[in-house]
């Protein structure tokens, strides 16, 4: 299904074939005047006919109209909804496969801002499927008055495709998905009336299950079907029902239907409070890998203190926290600072301090020089680091107990030239581990290990 006001495809249609994949999950193909074709779910050797959605005058964006001849690379995707779906790029590519073009990406995105580091082998994530512990659907019903789950439709900006399960998630998931259908199925004369998306959480090594119910008003159509048939999983202990007005991300009011106002997710021998405004890693199942190189590369000793900025809810600093003389914890989101502090009580950690503040603000009053022996942890968001930032925390250089920076990003674009900007003012990265973190999609996480040159 696509929505009204997306834009109508050209109709040229030509014939390249495929060279390479680069970031963000598209193929690289060549036109006959040489200028550059990017294609969505293609793969290297592809021999394809697309058609142009898109015209720069250095590059091309286009879609698959046919496969002439499918690369050797190419499979067939195991999910019926790939070749529309927004949520995965790379299930046409046989999962070893992924993992070396993903490092030849990694390798190539650093090399263009002449990065000379050694570049370690992408870890693979231990389970290439049902991975995700957070995942959202959209609701939308038909003129049939038919109600159907969907997700984004990657041809379109504005476009919606029908999507009843996803690969990504576990089974339990998709059996939630499919009795949330089931109820609002049960009455075709009954509207959604503002029902519009659902949204579910997962404690993967606690088997906890939260679904939010968000609609853009105070009513919750079928409310009272929807909790008898969802109190039939016994693993779901929170339901609520959110409501966003104008489906805007300000405003929210929450309602707790059923259970506990949170779930718990286990990460090695650690216990972390889970709320619906909670940010926790996408897979679980690939934190502790992450959190483990962390660990080796900031060589923390007792007596250190750890700074850990954009400290989120607090989950690498407890992870680091029994090697350390203290961590302090800096973050902007005030109620990821709760969690932080709730998460440390939780574990029986008392060497932690959490501060509600602005990174940037912070660095700019607070005289971390009164640390003792500093280890610095980034894990900034997707957009990275300002120059002003890197800057400051490139003058600690100076001081005698400053050992090691900890560079964590999910963004390898802005991870190199963030590097770049830090070799400018006097570090050198030591050393990156790649780690996919998300297979089928084109998402890559890095740790960096930065020092003094």
């Amino acid at each position: 299904m696509n929505s009204k006001n997306s834009h109508n495809f050209c109709r040229i249609i030509m014939r390249i074939k495929i060279e390479k994949l680069i970031y963000e999950g598209w193929g690289i193909g060549h036109d006959e005047n040489g200028r550059a074709v990017f294609v969505k779910k293609s793969v290297p050797g592809d021999v394809l006919d697309v058609k142009i959605t898109k015209e720069k005058k250095s590059y091309t964006e286009a879609v698959i109209e046919k496969i002439i001849e499918p690369s050797e690379k190419r499979i067939d995707p195991p999910c019926q909804y790939f070749d529309l779906c927004g949520g995965c790029e790379h299930q046409n590519i046989a999962y070893p496969d992924q993992l070396k073009f993903k490092e030849e990406i990694f390798r190539e995105t650093l090399s263009r801002t002449k990065i000379e580091t050694e570049i370690l082998p992408i870890v693979q994530a231990s389970e290439p499927f049902f991975y995700r512990n957070s995942i959202r659907f959209f609701l939308v019903e038909q003129k049939s008055g038919k109600k159907i789950f969907t997700r984004h439709n990657y041809l379109y900006t504005d476009g919606l495709v029908e999507a009843e399960s996803c690969l990504l998630q576990s089974v339990k998931s998709n059996l939630i998905l499919s009795l949330i259908l089931e109820v609002v199925n049960s009455d075709r004369n009954k509207s959604l009336s503002g029902f519009y998306q659902v949204k579910i959480r997962e404690g993967k090594f606690t088997d906890e299950f939260m679904v939010e119910l968000m609609t853009d008003d105070n009513k919750l159509p079928f409310e009272l079907e929807l909790k008898t048939a969802l109190n039939q999983i016994p693993e779901i202990k929170s339901l609520y029902h959110t409501v966003t007005p104008q489906r805007q991300l300000r405003n929210i009011r929450r309602r707790l239907l059923h259970g506990s106002p949170i779930i718990s997710e286990k990460i090695d021998k650690y216990k972390f409070q889970i709320s619906p405004d909670s940010f926790f890693q996408t897979n679980s199942l690939g934190v502790k890998a992450l959190y483990d190189k962390i660990k080796e590369f900031a060589q923390i000793e007792m007596g250190d203190t750890a700074l850990d900025l954009f400290c989120g809810t607090g989950t690498i600093g407890i992870y680091l926290s029994t090697l350390a003389k203290e961590v302090v914890g800096v973050e902007v989101v005030q109620s990821a600072v709760n969690d932080a502090k709730v998460n440390a009580r939780i574990n029986n950690i008392y060497n932690c301090e959490f501060i509600h503040a602005d990174v940037n603000m912070w660095l700019r009053n607070e005289k971390i020089e009164k640390y003792e022996n500093i280890k610095i942890i980034l894990d900034p968001p997707r957009a990275g680091l300002n120059k002003e930032l890197i800057k400051k925390l490139s003058n600690f250089l100076s001081l005698k107990n400053f050992t090691n920076l900890i560079y964590v990003s999910c963004n390898p674009a802005t991870f190199a030239r963030d590097i770049n900007e830090f070799e400018l003012h006097g570090l050198k990265l030591k050393k990156v581990q790649p780690l996919d973190m998300f297979p089928q999609t084109h998402h890559l996480e890095c740790v960096g290990l930065l020092q003094k040159i």
